[in-house]
């Protein structure tokens, strides 16, 4: 009898291990995209960290780490995004994860400095996929502020927000870039509403 309870006892202990590391898996990412849309960036690294460690099948590791490969990006962790970025080269990755992964890689070209040129293309093959992402397309714009392309910029950055309301780290970003493309163009008071606007949204 002694024996039978431990064993049920046992089963059950598994059992609320299971439950609570799925529910572990569902309650992270929410919390983990939180903090990446407040731009908590050292934070929601952290949480996709463990995301990975914990996931369940490739598909949910593939994503933690591109997500923490935005974060690292976002961060100025270069070197540390390029390593988790080069491990998805030629990889058979889904439409969401290759946009993902392409809208990185563009980005990181950007803020490390690299030709416009390139982050443009690579971008805008994200573009072709998902023409209806947001962050894809503030990338697009940045790209197009850094050849120049300002009026470019402008309308894709105006248009950012035709599908709704934006998270408030991608509306600092997009705001920063307006105030970039209003001051090239020689629009100071532009620039400073814009600036002040991105100060605004994130504090």
């Amino acid at each position: 009898m002694g024996a039978a309870l431990g064993r049920v006892g046992g089963a059950i202990a598994v059992g609320l291990a299971i439950v609570a590391t799925g529910a572990l898996l569902l309650w992270l990412p929410r919390i983990a995209h939180a903090a990446f849309q407040h731009a908590r960036y050292a934070v929601a690294a952290r949480r996709y960290r463990a995301i990975a460690a914990l996931a369940f099948g490739p598909g949910r590791e593939r994503a933690a780490i591109l997500s923490r490969a935005g974060c690292d990006i976002a961060a100025g962790h270069h070197a540390a995004a390029e390593r988790a970025l080069a491990r998805f080269d030629g990889l058979p990755l889904d439409v969401a994860e290759r946009v993902t992964w392409l809208n990185n890689r563009a980005y990181l070209a950007l803020a490390a400095g690299r030709d416009p040129t390139d982050a443009l293309a690579i971008v805008e093959q994200a573009v072709a996929l998902r023409p209806d992402v947001p962050a894809v397309q503030h990338t697009r714009a940045a790209a197009l502020v850094a050849l120049g392309r300002f009026d470019e910029a402008i309308v894709v950055l105006d248009a950012m927000r035709a599908g709704g309301e934006l998270s408030p780290a991608l509306e600092a970003l997009r705001c920063r870039e307006l105030a970039n493309a209003w001051e090239h163009k020689g629009q100071h008071d532009y620039a400073a509403d814009y600036r002040e606007r991105a100060r605004l949204v994130i504090r």
